[in-house]
């Protein structure tokens, strides 16, 4: 089963679309693709975290986007003669289906729904951009840390009423730094203050969270 919005097709269709492609595996901290690639395939994240960046002044890396299962990565593979344009980095392990520019081509014509997940699974993550972005310039940082934790929830299922929830993925402190746009220290900080206020404990390496509500809350109010 493909996750996003390829997971909607036919058990048929996603079965062509994966025999279609081939799978590429990486590592935590191994690249998938530099600015400078030829955008020769479109890559459909089917396990784990890619952090996407670019270099600012001084070699400072700027964090785009950070993606799930179910997303694209380098969609300039859609458009001839493309470059990826950015870095992207496996934040834990990580696997993708590669889909090359022409097998992307049959697919399209003989599986329309293939064009309409393509479509579907972009206009999310144009969506999400736009999130993003908006957060940045009108939410503090620790309601983007409240809102980057409830989002890594949803990953692990139903949450049990009125207890905790583990993440069970290792997220560590830079990589909650990444995906709400500021730093390992000030991440350090607030999970701290978080931890104070109840809604969530620490452990090796490891998140607990254990008031929903609270981080609920979190998101709608700055920490004080």
């Amino acid at each position: 089963m493909l996750p996003g919005a390829f997971g909607a097709l036919p058990a048929d269709v996603q079965a062509q679309v994966t025999a279609s492609g081939r799978v590429g595996r990486w590592g935590r901290g191994e690249l998938l693709f530099h600015p400078e690639d030829p955008a020769e395939a479109l890559f459909v994240l089917l396990r784990g975290s890619v952090r996407l960046y670019r270099l600012g002044t001084g070699a400072r890396e700027v964090t785009l986007d950070v993606h799930g299962a179910g997303s694209l990565l380098c969609a300039a593979a859609l458009l001839p003669g493309e470059q990826c344009g950015m870095y992207a980095e496996a934040m834990d392990d990580a696997e993708a289906l590669l889909l090359g520019r022409d097998v992307l081509t049959r697919l399209t014509q003989g599986q329309p729904g293939v064009a309409v997940a393509l479509t579907e699974q972009i206009t999310r993550q144009t969506r999400g951009v736009q999130e993003r972005l908006s957060g940045l310039v009108f939410l503090e940082v620790s309601q983007r840390l409240a809102l980057a934790l409830l989002n890594l929830a949803e990953r692990e299922g139903p949450w049990p009423d009125g207890g905790s929830l583990a993440l069970r993925d290792r997220v560590s402190h830079q990589d909650l730094a990444h995906v709400v746009g500021s730093t390992r220290e000030t991440i350090t900080k607030l999970l701290g203050d978080f931890r104070s206020r109840g809604l969530l404990d620490l452990g090796y390496r490891r998140i607990i969270l254990t008031d929903r509500a609270g981080l609920e809350r979190a998101t709608r109010e700055p920490l004080r």
